[in-house]
């Protein structure tokens, strides 16, 4: 990879590994100039800056139309503490369910059903039951529990259960259950770290050095202006590694390794707290594009961590290991052109490059697009195609790509030739998913995207029993949708800020979120499963 030594060499490596990715990749006729010095710009999308939800509040207190009997007198502890009267109503009253609470405010419920049993995790009559803690958004980042659920009394006369309460804002706090402290403030998630994964060390960090770009990328990619990178050698293979991030000041982390490959979108971490995070790295002998003339970069593993300068980026330990027969990952295998490849400049972005983004361990991106290569000449090369069923065993996955570089190929011929790719994954008991190309933005709206082939990559899934994912008609709903003419679309999200058909880092990352995004919406199992 780049090191901060080399950022001077940066225009003259870039020009040289982003022309050898031009002469090699054919164009539409639409097709943007390739090998000219990368842009600065390009930062990566979806910065994960989290927001603190509402604080807890105090539930209104539900009130019950008696019907013949007399009220019972309960109370329930508020969030915080506070004391409200409620009344109920006897076995055979007719309760009026409570007030729901504003969003992130946490509720008492209604009384519990005669038996024993709370109704809604409301409170009994009779006895005293702390309220739930709010609820945070679905799909946000969420926040720790906190406190300790109360001690539910013995069972009262009948009450409707009590309303839950709204969503909390994205990566909001979690509420307090039982009166009890409020839950950390919502950082996302880390994956669960898989058995036999190594123990980050303080040790391996202490082999990192830091340092600060003032435009562009860090090197291994991320926005800045503080870097951290880490070479610590080794030979080609998957890595198991492991991070742990935070620290004693408030950090955003964005995570990355080898040719600038994203691992882990920014991450806001509160003071003081930290979250270890797992990751499989395919380390290759060339870091970018396999079959392509461009830099094999810096030899063995290779890791980066960038943030901005108001919340810099923050690492307390690292492990790494080569993958065991007790750590083996799940690999997802890309066959692709450039729209897809790993990109060996900043200046260009393939989406299949910032896929791992959307994985925890013990899934895996071996990523082996290369420019040019088309549905045909990918599968011929021993050093493409070849390598990917050289290494690929039952369970793993492989994403097939190919349209861009088929043009004036028959759709029937385009199609006869997926589906061989297909059946060489289902023979080796493979998961294969087809996905069309993304749109080349000559215009907005986009305009006809027939020569790629869509049709196709569909035909081909539907004959074959396999997903397809659609990247032509969602590239081209998204870029429709944002409201920008294609000057401007362009300047956001292609390559030098013009290329019609290769994106920047940002809008590389942009297509690998709804590849994604339909991964999560066909629930896709075996993947769905592993996603952040």
């Amino acid at each position: 990879m780049l090191t901060m030594r080399r950022l001077s060499l940066f225009p003259l490596f870039t020009l040289v590994g982003l022309m050898a990715c031009s002469v090699s990749n054919s164009e539409g006729p639409q097709g943007g100039a390739g090998g000219t010095p990368p842009a600065t710009g390009g930062l990566p999308s979806g910065a994960g800056t989290t927001a603190v939800g509402a604080t807890a509040g105090t539930p209104t207190a539900g009130t019950t139309t008696p019907a013949g009997g007399t009220t019972v007198a309960l109370t329930t502890a508020a969030a915080g503490g506070t004391t409200v009267p409620e009344t109920t109503s006897p076995a055979g009253g007719t309760a009026v369910p409570d007030t729901t609470a504003a969003a992130g405010t946490t509720v008492a419920g209604g009384s519990a059903k005669s038996g024993g049993t709370t109704a809604g995790g409301g409170s009994a009559v009779g006895g005293s039951t702390s309220p739930a803690g709010g609820s945070t958004a679905a799909g946000g980042t969420t926040g720790a529990k906190g406190g300790t659920t109360g001690t539910t009394g013995p069972a009262g006369a009948s009450g409707s259960a009590g309303k839950t309460a709204t969503a909390g804002t994205t990566g909001g706090s979690a509420g307090t259950i039982g009166g009890g402290a409020a839950g950390a403030a919502g950082a996302p998630q880390p994956g669960s770290i898989p058995a036999g994964y190594p123990t980050p060390t303080a040790d391996n960090y202490a082999k990192c050095k830091s340092s600060t770009v003032s435009s562009g990328l860090c090197p291994g990619g991320g926005a800045g202006p503080v870097c951290i990178e880490c070479h610590f050698g080794g030979s080609a293979g998957n890595y198991a590694v492991t991070v742990a991030l935070g620290g004693p000041a408030a950090s955003q982390t964005y995570v990355s390794c080898e040719a600038n490959r994203g691992l882990l979108k920014p991450v806001s971490i509160a003071a003081g707290q930290s979250q270890t995070y797992a990751f499989v790295v395919n380390v290759r002998t060339k870091e970018s594009e396999p079959a392509e003339n461009v830099s094999a970069g810096t030899p063995g593993l290779d890791m980066y961590f960038s943030g901005p300068t108001a919340s810099p980026p923050a690492v307390s330990a690292i492990g790494y290991a080569l993958v065991t027969a007790a750590t083996k990952p799940i690999m997802v295998y890309i066959a692709g052109d450039s729209t897809t490849c790993d990109q060996p400049g900043s200046g260009f972005g393939g989406w299949g490059q910032m896929f791992p983004e959307h994985f925890n361990a013990p899934i895996g991106i071996a990523n082996y697009a290369d420019s040019g290569e088309s549905s045909s000449s990918f599968y011929g090369s021993s050093l493409l195609w070849g390598a990917i069923k050289s290494q690929w065993t039952a369970g793993d996955w492989v994403f097939i790509q190919f349209g861009h570089n088929d043009k004036g190929v028959a759709d029937a011929t385009v199609q006869t030739n997926l589906e061989k790719y297909v059946t060489d994954a289902q023979a080796a008991k493979v998961n294969a998913i087809l996905v069309s190309p993304p749109a080349r933005v000559g215009s907005i709206p986009v305009g006809d995207q027939s020569s790629l082939h869509a049709i196709s990559a569909s035909g081909a899934a539907k004959d074959k029993g396999v997903p397809f994912v659609d990247l032509t008609a969602l590239s081209t709903a998204f870029y429709n949708g944002l409201g920008l003419d294609v000057t401007a679309v362009k300047a956001k999200y292609h390559a030098m800020g013009t290329d019609v058909t290769h994106t920047s880092i940002a809008g590389a990352e942009a297509l690998a979120d709804l590849v994604a995004g339909e991964i999560q919406k066909q629930n896709i199992t075996g993947l769905v499963e592993h996603m952040r």
